[in-house]
């Protein structure tokens, strides 16, 4: 004999499966909302940096009239990378060039042609013309950074010399790289004192000397 279900289990259940329905829908974006979240791609990838904009290539068809800038005369219809996609070259206008497609052609497969290009596109938009936005933010950021650990070695430099100068003195020599590279991992707490005793022991070493030379001279006789 079976019995029926209480009335709060079969409800529990109805409302549990409403839920999984509910997941399993996918929510459809709709189509011009995709086109706007597409052009505001936080970190695009190398692909798409790698891609002409349709922008750019109204750009280039306007400025060069529709014909292949190898100088052939005919109808340009494709958009080429001066400097390949393959190393790096992003989609922006100073690494754009129109051609035709036996033009196209013969320079991707052409390592002569290929420099000749380049170096004419780096004589007109100068060094790393192929870059986009966001290599010219990581260039300067490096470059900055560069900077920075070459003062702050200078400044280290600088702050060691005079004790490199009075071990110099003391040996008679020059100091080896490791002498150098020791008496730079010290922090100024321990270069203020090793530089004190330094001058200490030179100060003591000059008036012992001294007193070594009065001490063997021979002095003056009368006749």
């Amino acid at each position: 004999m079976m019995f029926p279900k209480p009335v709060k289990q079969v409800k529990e259940k109805k409302a549990y499966s409403s839920l999984q329905n509910r997941k399993k829908e996918k929510k459809v974006v709709p189509e011009w909302k995709q086109n706007i979240l597409a052009h505001h791609k936080s970190n695009p990838s190398k692909a798409d940096r790698a891609e002409f904009p349709a922008s750019v290539v109204k750009e280039l068809i306007e400025e060069t009239g529709g014909r292949c800038q190898c100088g052939c005369g005919q109808e340009a219809n494709t958009t080429h990378h001066v400097f390949p996609r393959g190393r790096g070259g992003r989609g922006v206008k100073t690494n754009g060039m129109r051609l035709n497609g036996i033009c196209h052609d013969l320079i991707q497969t052409s390592d002569e042609a290929l420099k000749q290009w380049i170096a004419v596109y780096t004589e007109l938009h100068g060094e790393r013309f192929w870059y986009d936005e966001k290599d010219w933010d990581e260039f300067y950021q490096k470059q900055t950074r560069t900077e920075q650990l070459e003062s702050e070695k200078k400044q280290r430099l600088e702050r060691i010399d005079p004790i490199i100068d009075l071990l110099t003195a003391a040996s008679g020599r020059k100091l080896k790289a490791a002498e150098i590279r020791l008496i730079d991992g010290m922090d100024d707490k321990e270069m203020s004192v090793f530089a004190n005793m330094m001058s200490d022991i030179l100060a003591v070493g000059a008036v012992n000397e001294q007193q070594v030379n009065i001490s063997f001279g021979y002095g003056h006789f009368n006749d």
